[in-house]
């Protein structure tokens, strides 16, 4: 019906990359920073709202997805959210956070392990494995931060995806009583045309 940029999950990865940029910065999460971050929400939908009413006039569509937007979208995000600014604030478990001590442990650790390896008979397999301690242990902090990162931007890519589910049913949904929207102009008929061929 409209251009992906004003669909749901495109929505939903907007105001999704507008509250990461902001949730760093608050300090240990509580109701106060829900509210803060769901009023950062509506600048981010206001802003894409704006673009919408330029080239559509279809409010009961904006509302619907508006709802589905803070009552879907921002719940599983807020559950996300917490659980990695915890993970954060916690330095993402790491011993000592990862500071410089603990990489040179780690380093030691491979040392004598590999130290223990030569001077104790031990299967030749084993052998490889403490060089690979003694190279990646200054950096097994940064992997495990690297890790933790990864699986939550992942987490958030599928929320965004599954909001496809949730577009469909926007779309197929229209109460009675609700008006048919404006037709698009010209120029963005072609360009929502052209969309769904690429499509």
């Amino acid at each position: 019906m409209y251009p992906d940029r004003f669909r749901l999950p495109e929505v939903a990865a907007h105001v999704l990359a507008w509250l990461e940029r902001r949730r760093p910065g608050f300090g240990e999460w509580d109701a106060e920073v829900e509210a803060q971050l769901s009023a950062e929400a509506r600048l981010a939908l206001a802003d894409v709202s704006r673009r919408f009413a330029e080239v559509a006039v279809d409010p009961g569509y904006w509302e619907r997805l508006e709802r589905s937007l803070f009552a879907v979208v921002l719940p599983r995000y807020f559950q996300l959210a917490r659980e990695h600014h915890a993970l954060q604030r916690r330095k993402y478990g790491l011993w000592r956070g990862g500071d410089l001590i603990s990489r040179v442990a780690y380093t030691g650790a491979g040392i004598a392990t590999t130290a223990v390896i030569f001077l104790t008979p031990v299967p030749d397999w084993l052998e490889p494995l403490s060089f690979v301690f003694i190279l990646f242990g200054p950096f097994l902090p940064d992997m495990q931060e690297s890790f933790h990162e990864r699986r939550y931007r992942g987490q958030l890519a599928t929320l965004v995806k599954d909001m496809g589910v949730e577009q469909r049913q926007l779309e197929a949904y229209r109460p009675l009583d609700e008006s048919e929207p404006e037709p698009l102009s010209p120029s963005l008929e072609m360009v929502s045309r052209h969309s769904k061929e690429k499509v």
